[in-house]
């Protein structure tokens, strides 16, 4: 693994929505000497087009790059007129093979290159290689941890006793002990276990509670770029900044934009009394309460979603959005309400700038075996704020977003309350309007 705190430098842009952080990048971008090659990656295709500056046909369902004219070494985009229009950024493509492989060969050919999230976590450090000139763009924290279920328990446990396994000196990531395996002179290449010992090369594979892997990015994937740039809002509170810390990073932090106060008065924020009494307790509406008492809830917040919308706001099917859990999505939506619930964890979109009535009908919390195994490595997630920052970012999906007025119904007492401290600046770093330090990432 390299030294990530001198090879790597880490830059966070920790910005509100609308605050101009991609207009910041675009323009350090376009500032950088133009030998100097970039991977922007982002959640939707839809942005990677925007930063590009490419275009594509409507009617094409993967939104690939229209081509102006190929030839056997090289492909040229319609490019619009956009402001990195001339750093002529290129797309992975499935030809010669798959993404991930097309993703490699630009980066071998210095090439510019605008990518997603969902890409990028399939890369692994060994095809980075040739990345260490470039700077990688991170729009919206990646996802660093995640509950890896390819072997049960009781398989964990058989492995263990076989002497595969073993957990390594920090008491959580667990390492392929490869002198002890089969009769295949302790290469595991061609087996089942191939994956596995692999992600435990790379430290992958974090044992948590004597029964479930969580899976971790490799550090060695960011680490493998010159600098690593994340444009993103109360980074503070993000999984990745918990993951970053554990490996002693030290990122510049960049901090500027509105506070929450300055807009405070464009959100209406339902207290109405009867629709929030289902959420009343700190921990009602949570994803467990969804599953344990599914039938009550989602009856009860399928009445008040309605009394909200029809009621409260005489909102239309075309100005108003709502969210839950997906396992109560059908549930509460009924016939009326189906085609306008919106995934709480949606971000990087403008589809719905034009929806002015909101409802958030869940109590979020992260997952807690990636809690547990992020706090066994010293530096946990930090509930709240995660809580806080997904809820705002969903939000920010609606008209607030061009200077509009909301109405917000949020039934959870813990989440409404976590959205008024921070309406009132309870959750900002600081009172200076910029703010440029070097910290750890916690």
């Amino acid at each position: 693994m390299q030294d990530s705190k001198s090879q790597t430098g880490f830059k966070v842009f920790d910005a509100m929505m609308g605050s101009g952080k991609t207009t910041a990048i675009i323009e350090s971008i376009r500032n950088a000497d133009h030998a100097q090659n970039f991977l922007y990656i982002t959640p939707l295709l839809d942005e990677c087009h925007r930063i590009s500056g490419t275009k594509y046909d409507p009617e094409d369902s993967f939104k690939r790059p229209l081509i102006a004219t190929h030839d056997d070494t090289s492909v040229h985009y319609q490019y619009e007129d956009s402001p990195l229009k001339n750093r002529r950024f290129k797309h992975p493509s499935y030809k010669g093979g798959n993404k991930a492989e097309s993703l490699q060969y630009l980066i071998k050919n210095r090439e510019n290159i605008v990518s997603t999230h969902q890409l990028f976590m399939n890369l692994s450090p060994s095809m980075l290689n040739e990345a260490k000139d470039y700077i990688l763009i991170i729009d919206e924290t990646i996802q660093v941890y995640d509950v890896y279920s390819e072997y049960t328990s009781t398989e964990l446990e058989a492995l263990f006793r076989l002497g595969w396994i073993k957990i390594d000196d920090d008491n959580v990531t667990l390492r392929f002990q490869r002198g002890n395996f089969g009769d295949n002179g302790g290469d595991p290449t061609g087996t089942k276990y191939e994956t596995l010992a692999t992600m435990c090369d790379l430290g992958q594979l974090l044992y948590v509670d004597q029964k479930l892997i969580v899976w971790e990015l490799s550090i060695d994937t960011l680490t493998a770029f010159k600098e690593v740039w994340i444009a993103t809002y109360m980074f503070d509170g993000s999984q990745m900044s918990a993951y970053l810390s554990s490996y002693g990073v030290k990122c510049e932090m960049i901090r500027f934009g509105t506070k929450p106060s300055e807009i405070a008065h464009l959100i209406n924020l339902s207290d109405d009394k009867f629709i929030n009494s289902i959420g009343e307790k700190t921990t009602a509406l949570s994803s467990s309460q969804y599953k344990s008492n599914k039938k009550a809830v989602c009856d009860q917040l399928s009445k008040n979603l309605d009394n909200f919308f029809r009621n409260k706001c005489k909102s239309k099917k075309n100005d108003r959005i709502w969210t839950s859990f997906k396992e109560g999505c059908t549930a509460i939506a009924g016939t009326r309400y189906r085609d306008e619930w919106l995934a709480f964890n949606t971000k990087a979109t403008n589809d719905y700038k034009d929806r002015k009535n909101v409802a958030y009908l869940l109590n979020l919390y992260p997952n807690p075996m990636v809690v547990k195994a992020s706090a066994m490595k010293g530096f946990p997630v930090k509930e709240d704020i995660f809580a806080l920052s997904e809820m705002v970012q969903w939000i920010w999906r609606s008209a607030i977003r061009e200077g509009h007025q909301i109405n917000v119904y949020v039934p959870s007492s813990r989440m409404r309350t976590l959205l008024k401290r921070w309406l009132n600046d309870e959750f900002e770093l600081s009172a200076m309007p910029t703010e440029q330090l070097m910290l750890d990432c916690v």
